[in-house]
């Protein structure tokens, strides 16, 4: 039968953790949650070559290899957040507790992923040393949470058969936007929340060695918590965040800030029905907002700000280990 096109009904994703950077997982049985979408970047770095008294290029060489994912995602597990983080505690008697730190320190927590897409002749292919560069988790009124993951990744294999027929799913329920809460600071939860964008940025940084155009290791540099909330406007508390005082910006000192930031997503359940994210930063700083006005829209104002660090990041379900 000859080639034919086909849509990404035809692919699946799934993922699996490495015990050592870059070789592929055993266990590659993981979804990362609904709605899953997929973008690939490969770069192999070739180059013209150019001498002396050369109008166009006579030779070109290919330098490091660079690959680059996209996950796309609607949150329901918090699983993924090991690979975010670094690594998980599970506690809990049910619901159970999945609380991620950053233990590890600087060396990222490693998977393989598996993107299989069912043609004529099968593709199957598995990105191996995939590290997580950025996280992004954001909502709006009336739609589910999204995850962005923007990965690095060492090499890949590929094969014609294997093809997984029945693919690993998520079997929590998704989390919505209207089941959240957003606290700035702990204790002051801010009413009607327009939309929120959490981004979590790694760092990621591939290493590669003389006699190799493939990354042997990884490591996470600074982490930086940047985030935007947009919030109908009713009073000028978070301007007055802004400024550090009521009556305009600080001129001899920076403003303090605020103690802690607080973003809750839930399913509203309670004992073993429960399932939340509970995401907590410290040390959280308004830097910017942005506010227009005319006669056809809501008056809201969009705010920007950073966090320095995290107390606690902590997944809530019925499932008493993170797979």
């Amino acid at each position: 039968m000859a080639d034919f096109p086909v849509s990404g009904s035809n692919s699946y994703i799934q993922y699996g953790w490495e015990t050592s950077y870059g070789s592929v997982s055993a266990s590659i049985n993981k979804a990362f949650g609904h709605n899953q979408k997929l973008t690939i970047r490969r770069n192999m770095n070739t180059r013209p070559v150019y001498g002396l008294g050369d109008l166009d290029a006579t030779k070109t060489y290919s330098g490091l290899f660079e690959g680059g994912l996209t996950v796309e995602f609607d949150l329901a597990s918090t699983y993924f957040m090991k690979a975010v983080m670094g690594t998980v505690s599970d506690g809990g008697t049910g619901p159970f507790t999945h609380t991620y730190s950053d233990s590890t320190g600087f060396a990222p927590t490693s998977f393989s992923l598996e993107n299989g897409i069912n043609l004529d002749t099968d593709t199957v292919w598995k990105f191996l040393g995939c590290v997580v560069d950025r996280c992004i988790i954001e909502g709006r009124v009336g739609e589910t949470v999204k995850v962005t993951l923007e990965l690095k990744y060492a090499s890949e294999t590929w094969a014609s058969s294997g093809i997984d027929t029945s693919p690993a799913t998520d079997s929590e329920d998704i989390m919505v936007f209207s089941e959240g809460s957003l606290q700035i600071p702990s204790g002051t939860t801010l009413a009607r929340v327009q939309s929120f964008r959490l981004e979590l940025v790694r760092n990621a940084e591939l290493i590669w060695g003389l006699g190799s155009r493939i990354a042997s290791k990884s490591v996470w540099k600074t982490r930086e918590w940047n985030w935007t909330v947009d919030v109908t406007y009713e009073n000028e508390d978070m301007i007055q965040d802004l400024y550090g005082q009521t009556s305009g910006p600080l001129t001899a000192t920076n403003p303090a800030g605020e103690a802690s930031l607080v973003l809750t997503f839930t399913n509203g359940g309670a004992t073993t029905a429960l399932r939340s994210l509970v995401m907590t930063l410290t040390n959280s700083y308004i830097t910017s907002d942005n506010m227009g006005q005319n006669v056809e829209n809501l008056l809201t104002a969009e705010y920007t700000g950073f966090s320095l660090d995290y107390t606690s990041i902590i997944g809530t379900d019925n499932t008493s280990t993170t797979p």
